[in-house]
Protein backbone atom coordinates (compact mmCIF):
# COMPACT_ATOMS: atom_id res chain seq x y z
CA UNK A 1 0.00 0.00 0.00
CA UNK A 2 2.70 2.49 0.96
CA UNK A 3 4.29 2.33 -2.51
CA UNK A 4 1.30 4.31 -3.81
CA UNK A 5 1.54 7.12 -1.26
CA UNK A 6 4.19 9.24 -2.97
CA UNK A 7 2.81 8.83 -6.54
CA UNK A 8 -0.63 9.79 -5.19
CA UNK A 9 0.85 12.81 -3.39
CA UNK A 10 2.60 13.87 -6.60
CA UNK A 11 -0.68 13.69 -8.56
CA UNK A 12 -2.51 15.75 -5.93
CA UNK A 13 0.28 18.34 -5.84
CA UNK A 14 0.22 18.58 -9.65
CA UNK A 15 -3.57 19.03 -9.65
CA UNK A 16 -3.37 21.93 -7.22
CA UNK A 17 -0.46 23.44 -9.11
CA UNK A 18 -2.74 23.44 -12.15
CA UNK A 19 -5.45 24.84 -9.87
CA UNK A 20 -3.60 28.14 -9.74
CA UNK A 21 -4.97 28.70 -13.24
CA UNK A 22 -8.37 27.04 -12.69
CA UNK A 23 -10.49 28.74 -9.97
CA UNK A 24 -12.57 25.59 -9.45
CA UNK A 25 -9.66 23.80 -7.77
CA UNK A 26 -7.70 26.74 -6.39
CA UNK A 27 -5.62 25.68 -3.37
CA UNK A 28 -6.53 28.56 -1.05
CA UNK A 29 -10.19 27.54 -0.45
CA UNK A 30 -8.91 24.03 0.25
CA UNK A 31 -6.59 25.51 2.88
CA UNK A 32 -9.64 26.89 4.65
CA UNK A 33 -11.36 23.50 4.72
CA UNK A 34 -8.22 21.65 5.82
CA UNK A 35 -7.67 24.21 8.59
CA UNK A 36 -10.41 22.50 10.59
CA UNK A 37 -8.75 19.09 10.25
CA UNK A 38 -5.39 20.25 11.67
CA UNK A 39 -6.44 19.56 15.27
CA UNK A 40 -7.37 15.97 14.42
CA UNK A 41 -4.89 14.77 11.80
CA UNK A 42 -2.20 17.43 11.52
CA UNK A 43 -1.00 19.56 8.62
CA UNK A 44 -1.89 17.98 5.27
CA UNK A 45 -2.15 21.23 3.28
CA UNK A 46 1.60 21.86 3.38
CA UNK A 47 2.57 18.35 2.36
CA UNK A 48 -0.13 17.54 -0.19
CA UNK A 49 -1.71 20.74 -1.53
CA UNK A 50 0.52 23.83 -1.27
CA UNK A 51 1.95 24.65 -4.75
CA UNK A 52 5.01 26.40 -3.36
CA UNK A 53 5.76 23.40 -1.18
CA UNK A 54 5.35 21.19 -4.24
CA UNK A 55 7.77 23.21 -6.39
CA UNK A 56 10.38 22.97 -3.63
CA UNK A 57 9.87 19.19 -3.53
CA UNK A 58 10.21 18.93 -7.31
CA UNK A 59 13.37 21.02 -7.39
CA UNK A 60 14.84 18.81 -4.68
CA UNK A 61 13.99 15.72 -6.75
CA UNK A 62 15.62 17.29 -9.81
CA UNK A 63 18.73 18.17 -7.80
CA UNK A 64 19.10 14.56 -6.69
CA UNK A 65 18.77 13.34 -10.26
CA UNK A 66 21.47 15.81 -11.31
CA UNK A 67 23.63 14.69 -8.36
CA UNK A 68 23.88 18.21 -6.98
CA UNK A 69 25.24 18.44 -3.43
CA UNK A 70 22.45 18.26 -0.88
CA UNK A 71 22.69 19.41 2.72
CA UNK A 72 20.75 18.46 5.83
CA UNK A 73 21.32 20.74 8.77
CA UNK A 74 22.35 18.74 11.88
CA UNK A 75 19.61 18.49 14.47
CA UNK A 76 21.65 20.33 17.13
CA UNK A 77 21.44 23.43 14.91
CA UNK A 78 18.11 22.68 13.24
CA UNK A 79 16.17 22.66 16.50
CA UNK A 80 17.11 26.32 16.97
CA UNK A 81 16.92 27.43 13.33
CA UNK A 82 13.40 26.02 12.92
CA UNK A 83 12.20 28.50 15.53
CA UNK A 84 12.65 31.28 12.96
CA UNK A 85 9.24 30.77 11.36
CA UNK A 86 7.54 31.00 14.77
CA UNK A 87 9.50 34.14 15.56
CA UNK A 88 8.34 35.65 12.25
CA UNK A 89 4.75 34.63 13.02
CA UNK A 90 4.98 36.32 16.42
CA UNK A 91 6.52 39.50 15.04
CA UNK A 92 3.85 39.77 12.34
CA UNK A 93 0.94 38.96 14.65
CA UNK A 94 1.89 40.96 17.71
CA UNK A 95 4.36 43.59 16.49
CA UNK A 96 2.92 44.34 13.05
CA UNK A 97 6.22 43.66 11.29
CA UNK A 98 5.95 43.83 7.49
CA UNK A 99 6.46 40.35 6.06
CA UNK A 100 5.84 40.76 2.34
CA UNK A 101 9.51 40.82 1.36
CA UNK A 102 9.84 37.22 2.61
CA UNK A 103 6.44 35.89 1.54
CA UNK A 104 7.73 33.68 -1.25
CA UNK A 105 4.61 31.51 -1.14
CA UNK A 106 2.36 34.53 -1.88
CA UNK A 107 4.69 35.82 -4.60
CA UNK A 108 4.76 32.44 -6.30
CA UNK A 109 0.98 32.16 -6.53
CA UNK A 110 0.44 35.83 -7.35
CA UNK A 111 2.98 35.73 -10.17
CA UNK A 112 1.50 32.61 -11.73
CA UNK A 113 -2.07 33.90 -11.57
CA UNK A 114 -1.61 37.61 -12.31
CA UNK A 115 1.86 37.71 -13.92
CA UNK A 116 2.70 40.41 -11.38
CA UNK A 117 6.47 39.92 -11.11
CA UNK A 118 8.49 42.74 -9.57
CA UNK A 119 12.20 42.88 -8.82
CA UNK A 120 11.51 42.30 -5.11
CA UNK A 121 9.30 39.26 -5.67
CA UNK A 122 11.63 38.00 -8.39
CA UNK A 123 14.68 38.10 -6.12
CA UNK A 124 12.73 36.54 -3.23
CA UNK A 125 11.52 33.68 -5.39
CA UNK A 126 14.93 33.14 -6.98
CA UNK A 127 16.63 32.88 -3.59
CA UNK A 128 14.22 30.27 -2.23
CA UNK A 129 13.98 28.27 -5.46
CA UNK A 130 17.76 28.11 -5.86
CA UNK A 131 18.10 27.18 -2.18
CA UNK A 132 15.64 24.32 -2.80
CA UNK A 133 18.24 22.69 -5.03
CA UNK A 134 20.50 22.26 -2.01
CA UNK A 135 18.15 22.16 1.01
CA UNK A 136 14.77 20.48 1.50
CA UNK A 137 11.93 23.02 1.64
CA UNK A 138 13.95 26.02 2.89
CA UNK A 139 10.93 28.36 2.88
CA UNK A 140 8.66 25.88 4.66
CA UNK A 141 11.29 25.08 7.28
CA UNK A 142 12.24 28.60 8.27
CA UNK A 143 9.89 31.29 6.92
CA UNK A 144 6.33 30.03 6.32
CA UNK A 145 3.99 31.76 8.76
CA UNK A 146 0.96 29.68 7.74
CA UNK A 147 2.89 26.49 8.34
CA UNK A 148 4.00 27.78 11.73
CA UNK A 149 0.46 28.61 12.88
CA UNK A 150 -1.04 25.34 11.60
CA UNK A 151 1.90 23.38 12.99
CA UNK A 152 1.41 24.73 16.50
CA UNK A 153 -2.27 23.80 16.35
CA UNK A 154 -1.43 20.29 15.17
CA UNK A 155 0.57 19.25 18.23
CA UNK A 156 -2.58 17.99 20.00
CA UNK A 157 -3.69 15.76 17.11
CA UNK A 158 -4.78 12.24 18.12
CA UNK A 159 -4.00 10.84 14.63
CA UNK A 160 -0.44 10.91 13.38
CA UNK A 161 2.56 8.76 12.42
CA UNK A 162 3.13 6.14 15.07
CA UNK A 163 6.42 4.26 15.45
CA UNK A 164 6.68 0.71 16.72
CA UNK A 165 9.87 0.85 18.84
CA UNK A 166 10.12 -2.97 18.95
CA UNK A 167 10.28 -3.23 15.15
CA UNK A 168 12.56 -0.21 14.63
CA UNK A 169 16.16 -1.10 13.69
CA UNK A 170 17.40 2.51 14.04
CA UNK A 171 18.55 2.79 10.43
CA UNK A 172 17.91 6.58 10.55
CA UNK A 173 16.20 6.54 7.12
CA UNK A 174 13.06 8.22 8.48
CA UNK A 175 15.13 11.15 9.75
CA UNK A 176 17.16 11.38 6.54
CA UNK A 177 14.19 11.57 4.16
CA UNK A 178 12.10 14.01 6.20
CA UNK A 179 12.02 17.32 4.28
CA UNK A 180 11.10 19.18 7.46
CA UNK A 181 13.92 17.72 9.57
CA UNK A 182 11.58 16.12 12.10
CA UNK A 183 13.40 13.62 14.38
CA UNK A 184 10.97 10.79 13.65
CA UNK A 185 13.21 8.06 15.05
CA UNK A 186 13.32 9.78 18.42
CA UNK A 187 9.60 9.53 19.15
CA UNK A 188 6.90 6.87 19.23
CA UNK A 189 4.16 9.27 18.11
CA UNK A 190 4.97 12.21 15.82
CA UNK A 191 3.37 15.43 17.01
CA UNK A 192 6.19 17.78 16.01
CA UNK A 193 4.80 21.13 14.68
CA UNK A 194 7.04 20.90 11.60
CA UNK A 195 5.50 17.62 10.43
CA UNK A 196 3.57 18.10 7.15
CA UNK A 197 2.29 14.51 6.82
CA UNK A 198 4.18 13.95 3.57
CA UNK A 199 4.60 10.28 4.63
CA UNK A 200 8.13 10.07 3.23
CA UNK A 201 9.29 8.51 6.48
CA UNK A 202 6.52 5.89 6.29
CA UNK A 203 7.51 4.99 2.73
CA UNK A 204 11.23 4.83 3.53
CA UNK A 205 10.96 2.59 6.60
CA UNK A 206 12.29 -0.91 5.69
CA UNK A 207 10.61 -2.51 8.72
CA UNK A 208 7.12 -1.02 8.22
CA UNK A 209 7.26 0.19 11.79
CA UNK A 210 5.81 3.62 10.89
CA UNK A 211 2.07 3.87 10.32
CA UNK A 212 -0.50 6.67 10.35
CA UNK A 213 -2.63 5.62 13.31
CA UNK A 214 -4.49 6.76 16.39
CA UNK A 215 -2.30 7.61 19.35
CA UNK A 216 -1.89 4.56 21.58
CA UNK A 217 -3.36 4.84 25.05
CA UNK A 218 -0.89 4.10 27.80
CA UNK A 219 -1.58 0.92 29.69
CA UNK A 220 -2.06 1.35 33.37
CA UNK A 221 0.92 0.11 35.39
CA UNK A 222 -1.29 -0.87 38.33
CA UNK A 223 -3.80 -3.66 38.49
CA UNK A 224 -6.69 -4.09 40.86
Amino acid sequence: MKKWIQPLRLIIQACFMAGLFLPLIHPEPVAGYLFWTVLAVGVFFCGWVCPFGAIQDWLGFLARKLHLPRFQIPWKYQRFLQLSRYIWAGLITFAGVHYAFLSARFYFQDNLIHNNLSWISGITLAVFLIASLFLDRPFCNYFCMKGAVDGLMSVIRPLSIRRDPKACIHCHLCNKVCPMNVPVEGTNFVRHPNCINCMKCVCACPQNCLKFKLMALRKSSSTK
